[in-house]
């Protein structure tokens, strides 16, 4: 074998030791790592001290939904006798959407208010004549009444003064004097005396009783005639019972007369009585029949006086009140659309049977949306009505932004997944086409906004451990800083923090350092 092979060199040999190759990373790396240690100097990034708006904002997800939309069914129970429209027609505010088969109650409803419109109407001409017409028969008889009320008390007069003089006064001496005595025996002194005062208390009545029938010149007073005449005729039997009592307890063995003149006595006051009797029937009857004339007037011309101004306001609101409850009845068995908008829903029938409550109709506004969304408990006191936001939807991007407006916060809290929140409504500030119901709606909402403040990133602001706020403003150097105390005021959503107090516009502060 030759001995002419070429020796390795030392260099071969170094680079073939695995320690050397070892080695020689070592030091590369640490070469690497003293320059770059050696090398370097601090990094600092920083910011300029501007003046701007700084605006805060609480954003939320939330869905739209019509401003206004409206489940229907019907109050009652029944079949199904008309649907008026169907799903996509245009319907106003108050406009019939289907009906029950409820022509009962539509009938009654009828027939209630075309009376209550009778009893609010005015007489026509024909109407107030006969009314009047009415009104002056009874008038007529009634006055008839009166007149013969006044002849029947003449009458009564003239029969109670003949039943006193031809009668009862056969049994006394001087009988219309002031004196008067009867003669024949009572049963006592003191009877004799009673009848003698009760004659003369006669001659009074029948004095009083001329006196009021001459001062009747018209049928005015009447009325006060009568129940004069009642108490006078009423004195005159009572005197006329009593001296009757006296002559019926006559005696042949207690009198000292014979039988036939007890018994001529007795005929004598029957006859009396008899007479007296009648005075009191005769204007007893013309009293009823005045009373009944009067009655008879009074009820057509208070007919006529209503009827002429118009029912009374208590039959009218009783029949008002009829009307109704008609009207409720009939409006159960109906579903009107409450506001104006599109139909969205009509689930049944004509024919088919309907239950109370049964939802089946369902009309939204159109054009109008809103936002529902629930804001965390954290930031709803941020929130007040009248904020404006800034929406975007998921279905037209990020780019296209749409105004609204917050309208309604709810009083009380909504629990999601354990958390409180309360439900926010926004309104859109304008109809657009492009906003439909159930779009996911991306909302902004500008709870505060500071005009013309001065702001730094809200990152340049150091908190220390008791809460004092502070910058670090960077030296003319631009290597250096020093920590500057400062006031904050309103914390903005695109990461700017007002500045109150320790700044000036044009610093610089420090927002990184390494």
């Amino acid at each position: 074998m030759s001995n002419n092979i070429p020796k390795k060199s030392g260099w071969g040999r170094f680079i073939k030791n695995k320690y050397f190759i070892i080695g020689v990373v070592v030091v590369v790396i640490l070469a690497i790592y003293f320059v770059m240690r050696g090398g370097s100097s601090s990094t600092i990034e920083s910011a300029v001290v501007v003046s701007g708006n700084v605006i805060e904002k609480v954003s939320v997800t939330g869905k739209i939904s019509p401003l206004e939309k409206a489940d229907l069914s019907f109050d009652s129970s029944g079949s199904i006798s008309n649907i008026y429209v169907k799903v996509g027609d245009k319907v106003n505010k108050g406009q019939l959407l289907a009906s029950l088969d409820n022509a009962d109650a539509v009938a009654s409803l009828a027939s209630a208010q075309a009376k209550l419109d009778d009893l609010t109407r005015a007489l026509r001409p024909e109407e107030l004549l006969l009314e009047k017409a009415k009104v002056d028969s009874a008038l007529v008889a009634l006055s008839n009444a009166k007149t013969n009320a006044i002849n029947a008390v003449r009458d009564g007069y003239v029969e109670t003064q003949g039943a006193i003089f031809n009668y009862t006064d056969t049994f006394f001496r001087n009988p219309q004097s002031g004196n008067p005595t009867i003669i024949i025996n009572a049963q006592s002194n003191a009877a004799q005396s009673s009848i003698n005062f009760e004659r003369v208390a006669v001659s009074d009545y029948l004095k009083y009783w001329k006196s009021d029938l001459d001062n009747a010149t018209s049928t005015d007073g009447v009325d006060v005639l009568l129940i004069n005449s009642n108490k006078y005729i009423s004195e005159t039997k009572s005197f006329a019972d009593h001296l009757s009592v006296i002559v019926n307890s006559l005696s042949v063995s207690g009198s000292a007369l014979s039988q036939s003149v007890i018994d001529s006595y007795v005929s004598t006051m029957n006859l009396g009585q008899s007479s007296l009797n009648q005075a009191v029937t005769s204007i007893a009857t013309a009293k009823t029949a005045l009373e009944q004339s009067q009655t008879a007037y009074n009820e057509v011309y208070n007919n006529f006086v209503l009827k002429n101004a118009g029912s009374s306001a208590e039959a009218i609101r009783a029949q008002q009140a009829t009307v109704n409850s008609l009207a409720a009845t009939v409006a159960k068995g109906r579903i009107y659309s409450p506001i104006e908008g599109t139909v969205t829903r009509v689930d049944p029938h004509e024919g088919e049977y309907a239950s109370p409550g049964q939802a089946g109709f369902a009309v939204q506004s159109e054009g109008s949306y809103k936002i529902e969304a629930y804001v965390p408990e954290a930031d709803i006191a941020k929130i007040i009505i009248g904020n404006q936001a800034e929406v975007t939807l998921d279905a037209y991007g990020s780019d296209t932004i749409f105004g609204a407006v917050v309208t309604l916060i709810d009083p009380a809290e909504t629990v999601l997944e354990g958390v409180p929140t309360y439900k926010v409504t926004l309104q859109f500030g304008k109809e657009d086409v492009r906003i439909r119901s159930g779009m996911t709606a991306n909302t902004d909402i500008m709870t505060r906004e500071h005009d013309n403040v001065l702001y730094v990133p809200t990152r340049a602001i150091i908190t220390d451990d008791s809460g004092a706020k502070s910058v670090r403003v960077l030296n003319k150097d631009g290597k250096t800083f020093a920590s500057i105390p400062v006031t904050l005021g309103l914390k903005g959503s695109s990461g700017t923090t007002e500045i109150v107090s320790g700044l000036s516009a044009g610093q610089k502060v420090v927002t990184y350092s390494k």
